[in-house]
Protein backbone atom coordinates (compact mmCIF):
# COMPACT_ATOMS: atom_id res chain seq x y z
CA UNK A 1 0.00 0.00 0.00
CA UNK A 2 1.12 3.50 -0.84
CA UNK A 3 -0.18 7.06 0.09
CA UNK A 4 -0.15 9.34 -2.55
CA UNK A 5 -0.95 13.20 -1.67
CA UNK A 6 -1.95 15.91 -3.53
CA UNK A 7 -3.47 19.33 -2.57
CA UNK A 8 -4.77 22.47 -4.58
CA UNK A 9 -6.80 25.72 -3.52
CA UNK A 10 -10.20 24.03 -5.86
CA UNK A 11 -12.85 22.06 -3.98
CA UNK A 12 -14.45 20.90 -7.06
CA UNK A 13 -11.48 19.77 -8.82
CA UNK A 14 -10.37 17.57 -5.93
CA UNK A 15 -14.33 16.10 -5.65
CA UNK A 16 -13.60 15.40 -8.90
CA UNK A 17 -10.11 13.47 -8.83
CA UNK A 18 -11.74 11.42 -5.76
CA UNK A 19 -14.46 10.21 -7.24
CA UNK A 20 -12.83 9.64 -10.43
CA UNK A 21 -10.05 7.16 -8.53
CA UNK A 22 -13.04 5.55 -6.86
CA UNK A 23 -15.21 4.91 -9.78
CA UNK A 24 -11.78 3.46 -11.33
CA UNK A 25 -10.77 1.45 -8.72
CA UNK A 26 -7.39 3.13 -9.07
CA UNK A 27 -7.89 4.21 -5.10
CA UNK A 28 -9.59 2.26 -1.96
CA UNK A 29 -10.20 4.97 -0.08
CA UNK A 30 -9.82 9.61 -0.22
CA UNK A 31 -9.16 11.50 2.83
CA UNK A 32 -10.18 14.69 1.90
CA UNK A 33 -8.58 17.17 3.91
CA UNK A 34 -10.25 20.59 3.92
CA UNK A 35 -9.78 24.60 4.68
CA UNK A 36 -5.62 24.00 5.21
CA UNK A 37 -3.76 26.99 4.71
CA UNK A 38 -0.63 26.83 2.51
CA UNK A 39 1.95 29.47 2.04
CA UNK A 40 4.76 28.88 -1.08
CA UNK A 41 6.81 30.57 -3.22
CA UNK A 42 5.06 31.35 -7.13
CA UNK A 43 6.34 34.04 -9.56
CA UNK A 44 9.10 34.95 -6.42
CA UNK A 45 6.15 35.64 -4.09
CA UNK A 46 5.49 34.26 -0.75
CA UNK A 47 1.82 33.52 -1.38
CA UNK A 48 -0.70 31.96 1.64
CA UNK A 49 -3.94 30.55 0.45
CA UNK A 50 -6.40 27.71 1.66
CA UNK A 51 -6.06 24.46 0.39
CA UNK A 52 -7.53 21.24 -0.25
CA UNK A 53 -5.48 17.99 0.79
CA UNK A 54 -5.86 14.61 -0.16
CA UNK A 55 -4.77 11.65 0.68
CA UNK A 56 -4.98 8.83 -1.90
CA UNK A 57 -4.76 5.01 -0.53
CA UNK A 58 -3.95 2.78 -3.22
CA UNK A 59 -1.63 -0.27 -3.99
CA UNK A 60 1.81 0.22 -5.68
CA UNK A 61 0.99 -0.88 -9.10
CA UNK A 62 -1.85 1.39 -9.50
CA UNK A 63 0.34 4.46 -8.74
CA UNK A 64 0.98 5.47 -12.33
CA UNK A 65 -2.62 5.65 -13.09
CA UNK A 66 -3.38 7.46 -9.67
CA UNK A 67 -0.43 10.11 -11.04
CA UNK A 68 -1.67 10.54 -14.52
CA UNK A 69 -5.55 10.61 -13.25
CA UNK A 70 -4.23 13.67 -10.83
CA UNK A 71 -2.54 15.52 -13.38
CA UNK A 72 -5.45 14.89 -16.33
CA UNK A 73 -8.02 16.94 -13.48
CA UNK A 74 -5.78 18.81 -11.57
CA UNK A 75 -6.53 22.96 -11.70
CA UNK A 76 -2.73 23.68 -11.50
CA UNK A 77 -0.29 23.80 -14.22
CA UNK A 78 1.98 21.96 -11.75
CA UNK A 79 0.36 20.07 -8.99
CA UNK A 80 1.65 18.43 -6.19
CA UNK A 81 1.73 14.90 -6.38
CA UNK A 82 4.09 12.77 -3.54
CA UNK A 83 4.00 9.06 -2.74
CA UNK A 84 4.44 8.11 0.98
CA UNK A 85 5.55 4.73 1.00
CA UNK A 86 4.22 2.63 4.36
CA UNK A 87 6.33 0.95 5.92
CA UNK A 88 3.63 -1.00 8.27
CA UNK A 89 -0.27 -1.53 7.47
CA UNK A 90 -2.62 -3.57 10.07
CA UNK A 91 -2.84 -7.24 7.73
CA UNK A 92 -6.98 -6.83 7.84
CA UNK A 93 -6.86 -2.84 6.70
CA UNK A 94 -4.19 -3.69 4.01
CA UNK A 95 -6.41 -6.94 2.98
CA UNK A 96 -9.48 -4.70 2.73
CA UNK A 97 -7.62 -2.08 0.56
CA UNK A 98 -6.36 -4.89 -1.63
CA UNK A 99 -10.17 -6.11 -2.04
CA UNK A 100 -11.51 -2.91 -3.03
CA UNK A 101 -9.31 -2.22 -5.50
CA UNK A 102 -10.19 -5.62 -7.67
CA UNK A 103 -12.81 -4.57 -10.49
CA UNK A 104 -14.93 -7.65 -10.80
CA UNK A 105 -14.35 -9.46 -14.09
CA UNK A 106 -17.74 -8.66 -14.98
CA UNK A 107 -17.88 -4.61 -14.87
CA UNK A 108 -15.35 -4.45 -17.50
Amino acid sequence: MVIIKTTSNSHKAMKDITNTLLNKRYAACVNIIPRMRSKYILDGRIIEAREVMLLIKTSQDLETKVYQTIKELHNYDTPEISTIETKNVDKDYLNWINQSLKVDKKEK
